[in-house]
């Protein structure tokens, strides 16, 4: 039983945005940089536990596993861009997902199933690796189930969440992170853990017109997060953290707070400290994007509005006019 470096190292770079020492995490899985990126390199599993347990201890994150997945939403709207572009319908999309999913983490096999007139995708871990940490294991399902509920969203266009989700351990005390983050009706102590669907959602039909624009953003984001210096700086790590959440609506500033693991007010207290305010963050950002997205001539302008998630054309037209001194299609016209 192995995991893929470059689904560890995607954990470490998260612990990382946390406080934690990425430096010494690489060195504990024995691989450079350079080589956990690579295609090839697969960790076992006593390593991978150390280093899931370790990150645990250090940032105090008891929903590790929930946050590391949630961050990697922007992946998970790259992956269905792909993906959409070959498929008929969510069933389609939903069982190649499955497929990408074993490429990272064989311990939790995947397979989308017709049951009781619903579909279930269940994730039930080795029995053998879950008795060698059950904290790794449950850390990763989380992570898992977080990161499979947002390329569902992301497949149907935010229109379809799951009819509900098991969980086969015992309900926690504080249910306000699973409700965020999952948003259906959950079951705990249920023989395994897994998503239900409703039929009707699984086998409506891909509209590609829609996912070409999802794949704009993705394009658009990534282009944005490599030219991104994190550093030690706050709001650089902020203004990351609401680019990988993105979705497409830029996200809350308590999702990105718990998606931090601090509190809205430490955010705020930290953000005041460089002076800087998340509002701030995202009107920056929300205006880069909307310059950015305007050099494409082949978006129209309610399709701008959309990716920015305007409620309506003219609401864009008044808030650009306002960074720029000129609409939206002027602006197009001057850079043409």
């Amino acid at each position: 039983m192995t995991f893929s470096g470059k689904f560890v190292l995607n954990l470490i770079h998260f612990a990382g945005m946390q406080g934690i020492d990425v430096d010494l995490l690489i060195q504990q899985t024995g691989f450079s940089e350079e080589e956990l990126s690579s295609e090839e390199v697969r960790l076992d599993s006593k390593v991978y536990n150390g280093i899931v347990e370790e990150i645990v201890f250090q940032t105090k994150d008891k929903y590790f596993g929930l946050h590391s997945g949630e961050q990697m939403n922007l992946a998970a709207a790259g992956l269905i861009a792909q993906i959409t572009q070959t498929s008929r319908t969510v069933k389609e999309a939903m069982t190649y997902c499955c497929e990408f999913a074993m490429l990272g983490c064989r311990a939790i096999p995947q397979e989308l199933v017709e049951e009781n007139n619903m579909f279930k995708l269940a994730f039930v871990a080795d029995s053998d690796w879950v008795r060698g940490s059950p904290l790794a294991t449950r850390q990763t399902i989380e992570g898992m189930l977080a990161f499979t509920i947002r390329e569902f969203i992301a497949i149907t266009m935010g229109k379809s969440y799951p009819a509900k989700i098991h969980f086969d351990f015992d309900q926690p005390d504080d249910l306000n992170e699973y409700l965020r983050v999952f948003n259906c009706p959950m079951h705990f102590n249920q023989p395994e853990t897994a998503f239900y669907f409703k039929q009707e959602d699984i086998n409506q039909p891909i509209i590609t017109a829609d996912y070409n624009l999802l794949r704009i953003l993705v394009d658009h984001a990534h282009q944005k997060l490599a030219t991104l210096k994190t550093d030690e700086v706050f709001h650089q790590k902020v203004k990351q953290c609401a680019l990988q959440l993105m979705n497409p609506q830029f996200p809350t500033i308590n999702q990105v707070a718990a998606n931090l693991n601090i509190s809205v007010r430490s955010l705020q207290r930290k953000l005041a400290e460089e002076n800087q305010t998340y509002k701030g963050i995202v009107d920056t950002l929300r205006k880069e994007f909307a310059v950015s997205y305007l050099k494409n001539p082949e978006l129209q302008i309610n399709e701008v509005a959309f990716l920015l998630n305007y409620s309506d054309a003219s609401a864009f037209i008044r808030n650009f006019k306002k960074w720029m001194n000129c609409t939206p299609a002027q602006y197009r016209h001057h850079q043409s």
